[in-house]
């Protein structure tokens, strides 16, 4: 009798509801907030004074239809049930309408076969999703120079491919190294070479447009992506920052072949796609491009197939 009145006891739900790291959110029949917890009130901002018998479900999940759509699958197969929920992912508002992740469970309540109400539990996913942005960050990310890394660059150049071909929209992609960076790494030592690969960066973020993308492909070779962008306004952003950073750079080396000093600077290629390239084609046009500004002295801008020199 003792057991079956310990089982019984409204104290043990008491005293276990308030201490469960998730939110616990229980409503009844008509989907109005009877239970809410201490996790709950932290999950939402809500205090259980203004949520208990006065908030229905549809005020806290988001968008407020989603409570109708969660009560529909309780009573699916599908998802664990009938009657019950499991792991799925949505997002509730905080008293001040932010949204957060969270992983719901749930189960219908009923007494003498009748539905009752019901009760989930809600697992704040927000430091999940922080971690997972940060992992998908730093696996797509140059840890160097904080543009995004080589294996980036494929992935995007294709989907950007493909959209571009798809609706006829220009597309332009800039291809660039350092002039005489092996010589800096010689005489200034690989942590001032490190210094002006960062200062490729802080360039391409002063005078890089929103909607283009700046990728490190390896050692000192970089690549713009240009989306909505012609030959012709590729070449404007290409000799702008071939500019600002000639600016920006204040290293010199000693060419001892010329007994001369020069200063660090940018041999870049231009190409845009055509309507028969594919990413191979498209690389090796602006790879070539960057090679003959390379073969004219460097610090200059040569489109694929046509040199602008320094002067474009």
């Amino acid at each position: 009798m003792m057991e079956k009145d310990f089982l019984d006891a409204k104290h043990i739900l008491d005293a276990v509801v308030p201490l469960c790291p998730d939110g616990i959110i229980g409503i009844n029949r008509e989907g109005t907030v009877v239970i809410f917890n201490d996790s709950a009130e932290n999950l939402t901002g809500y205090t259980k004074a203004e949520v208990i018998g006065k908030l229905h479900i549809t005020d806290i999940y988001h968008p407020p239809d989603l409570g109708r759509k969660i009560k529909k699958k309780l009573h699916s197969p599908k998802y664990g049930g009938p009657g019950k929920l499991q792991a799925l992912e949505v997002e509730v508002a905080t008293k001040e309408k932010a949204k957060v992740p969270i992983r719901l469970s749930a189960t219908l309540i009923h007494k003498q076969g009748q539905e009752i109400g019901s009760v989930g539990f809600f697992h704040d996913l927000t430091a999940e999703r922080k971690l997972e942005g940060e992992l998908r960050r730093l696996s797509i990310t140059d840890s160097l120079t904080g543009l995004f890394n080589r294996r980036h660059f494929h992935s995007v150049l294709s989907h950007e491919l493909a959209r571009a071909k798809r609706y006829h929209r220009p597309l332009s992609l800039i291809m660039f190294d350092l002039d005489h960076f092996k010589q800096c790494n010689d005489q200034l030592g690989h942590l001032e070479g490190d210094n002006i690969l960062r200062l490729v960066s802080s360039s391409a973020q002063e005078t890089l447009r929103i909607s283009d993308m700046a990728f490190r492909y390896g050692g000192d070779e970089f690549l713009f992506l240009l989306p909505e962008t012609d030959l012709t306004s590729a070449v404007i952003v290409a000799e702008k920052f071939r500019k600002y950073f000639n600016a920006a750079c204040p290293y010199r080396i000693s060419l001892e072949e010329e007994d001369a000093d020069e200063s660090v600077t940018l041999s870049l290629g231009v190409a845009q796609a055509r309507p028969v390239d594919d990413v191979d084609s498209l690389n090796k046009r602006a790879d070539m491009a960057m090679y003959e500004a390379k073969a004219k002295g460097g610090d200059c801008t040569v489109k694929a197939e046509h040199a602008i020199g320094e002067a474009a």
